[in-house]
């Protein structure tokens, strides 16, 4: 399992979207859609999330296994009320920082999300139809493929401020991203390990 973990790790974002567009697009016949990119996106990333969280886990003292065994807790009641609440802010870490990999991300999502994104009407709540948000089969957009398409096509007469004002906003989401998952990730290990 590990060798086939350091392999994927290894593997190119190009090399992953192109893998996404023949099993997905055009084997399982998803099409260009939300859905085929963020499958190609979790095995781009599912490497690095194993590696973090393995790492988190193996970090927590063997102290606290057999502090657990003293107290007659079973393997699983140790790892669900002693080992998890103390590894969750490195496995918060962890999740945070795949996520921001998935933001900047624009090589796998061409290949299986698309390159445009049908005009969405928000009062349409049917997940069925092509232009409700709901919808995970309709093709995507990521802010991060929009700034490679504009600096790629060039065909605006302002696509320098498009793409920094793409890439500004970029910047925000994502550090609005990592400060809440931080947050979030505090309020939990408060509330698993009941510390103040």
């Amino acid at each position: 399992m590990r060798t086939a973990i350091e392999i994927l790790s290894s593997l190119p974002s190009v090399v992953v979207g192109l893998f996404g567009f023949l099993l997905l697009v055009v084997k399982f016949k998803f099409g260009f859609s939300i859905l085929s990119g963020a499958i190609a996106l979790t095995l781009f990333n599912l490497p690095l999330l194993t590696r973090s969280i393995e790492t988190s886990l193996a970090q927590i003292p063997n102290l606290q296994r057999e502090a657990g065994a003293a107290l007659g807790l079973s393997r699983w009641e140790t790892v669900m009320h002693v080992i998890l609440p103390a590894a969750v802010p490195s496995i918060v870490t962890g999740v945070v920082l795949s996520a921001g990999r998935v933001f900047g991300e624009a090589a796998a999502l061409i290949y299986t999300a698309g390159q445009s994104a049908p005009a969405l009407d928000f009062t349409d709540w049917n997940p069925f139809n092509i232009s409700s948000p709901l919808n995970a089969m309709r093709p995507a957009e990521t802010l991060a493929v929009h700034i490679w398409k504009i600096n790629s096509e060039g065909i605006m007469p302002d696509v320098n401020a498009v793409s920094a004002g793409a890439s500004a906003v970029l910047i925000i989401v994502v550090l609005i991203f990592n400060f809440s998952a931080r947050k979030l990730g505090q309020k939990l290990y408060n509330k698993l390990t009941s510390a103040n």
